[in-house]
């Protein structure tokens, strides 16, 4: 039982002023005796697991890691996952919304706050902690028959939880979890439809659909359920990345660059993630979306001798030299002591016959890499 005077609160927030705000406004409602403090979401993450705190009161927007983001560790660690956590938000827009249904958030708060609407969630959050409803109590009951491998049994827990409250769309989602887990799709997918009607903001559900509807080969509703969740929700972008992964492995690549196209643009920050996509779409010899990509970020960043580098190779792939010498030829501006951008620009000036180029970026090479012998044996070719 956790009690509201004598309880350990951790407070995260990036804010030091937010911090202390918190702490004054618990100190006025005479709430908790030990206070700590975190200001990312890795810092709170290693407090936690250090133990003995009973609340934790996150921001919902932080850097290095998001409120979401240690969320989602807490609810995956098997020692914190049954603790409160209260969210902060400046905002109740439906993302938030979303996280609260897919990562089990007890409550948020809207900012700016007050004495009374900290302390009346705090009051119910922990309530529903010290007393789980029958709904509650037979969910965690399945939780540890799943966990042991006991699915059949872990359905029955779930379907008297659903009994327990049946306007619940929370019930009706781990039953379809559970009978995805048991391989049995088609209930799962029924369990599924069923969550959104009774959520329309359920990610979960619409994520294994769209994974229930690859599996069926049915690509148009994968698609749709991939596109739901991700608008919903633009902060799970992986979800789009993993369907587009998907859809190139199946050889649907231009299905699979409408879908990496259009997650780019719900990204929050699009620059890593399109790197991601420049190696992967190189490796599955998706040369001409790769050339978009690589174009699109020289356009934002024109000085990276690594991107210029590899728009050089995939113009070789294309089968252009003209195009690869050029670039090659940039990325040498920017980095010219990288011996393997001149090795590639003389086996060019090998192609096209111009050997006394080939031999001075030969000479370029060893003096920057004596040893190498690739450089030695084309220079010996020439003589």
């Amino acid at each position: 039982m956790i009690d509201l005077k004598e309880m350990s609160i951790l407070i995260v927030d990036d804010m030091e002023n937010m911090c202390k705000s918190i702490r004054a406004m618990l100190k006025v409602l005479n709430f908790g005796k030990k206070f700590r403090v975190a200001y990312n979401g890795r810092e709170a993450l290693k407090t936690l697991r250090e133990g003995g705190i009973d609340l934790a009161i996150i921001d919902w927007n932080m850097p290095v890691m998001t409120g979401v983001e240690l969320l989602v560790e807490i609810r995956e660690d098997k020692q914190l996952r049954d603790m409160p956590v209260v969210m902060i938000t400046a905002e109740a827009n439906r993302e938030l919304v979303a996280e609260a249904a897919e990562s089990d958030i007890d409550a948020y708060i809207l900012k700016p706050l007050t004495v009374k609407s900290i302390g009346d969630k705090i009051i119910n959050v922990i309530e529903k902690t010290n007393t789980p409803t029958p709904m509650m109590t037979h969910l965690k009951k399945a939780r540890v028959l799943e966990e042991t491998g006991e699915i059949d049994g872990a359905i029955e827990e779930t379907k008297l939880a659903l009994k327990a409250e049946p306007n619940s769309s929370r019930p009706v989602r781990t039953l379809g979890q559970l009978f995805y887990k048991k391989k049995d799709i088609d209930t799962a997918e029924k369990c599924f439809l069923k969550a959104i009607k009774m959520n329309k903001l359920d990610v979960f559900a619409y994520h294994h659909l769209g994974e229930i509807s690859l599996q069926k080969n049915n690509i148009e509703k994968a698609e749709a359920f991939f596109d739901k969740a991700m608008s919903i929700s633009p902060r799970h972008v992986s979800r789009g990345i993993y369907f587009g992964k998907v859809l190139v492995q199946m050889k649907n690549f231009d299905k699979a660059k409408k879908v990496f196209t259009r997650t780019l643009k719900y990204a929050e920050d699009p620059m890593p993630l399109r790197e991601e996509l420049i190696d992967f779409c190189i490796k599955n010899l998706m040369y001409d979306y790769a050339r978009t990509l690589i174009e699109e970020l020289l356009k934002q960043l024109p000085t990276r001798a690594d991107m210029e580098f590899k728009l050089a190779i995939v113009f070789l792939k294309l089968g252009d030299n003209k195009k690869a010498l050029e670039h090659f030829q940039a990325a040498e501006k920017m980095d010219d002591h990288n011996y393997e951008i001149k090795l590639h620009i003389a086996k060019l000036y090998i192609a096209e016959g111009h050997i006394i180029r080939a031999d001075q970026a030969l000479g370029e090479v060893l003096r920057l890499d004596p040893g190498n012998s690739e450089a030695k044996s084309l220079l010996q070719d020439n003589v």
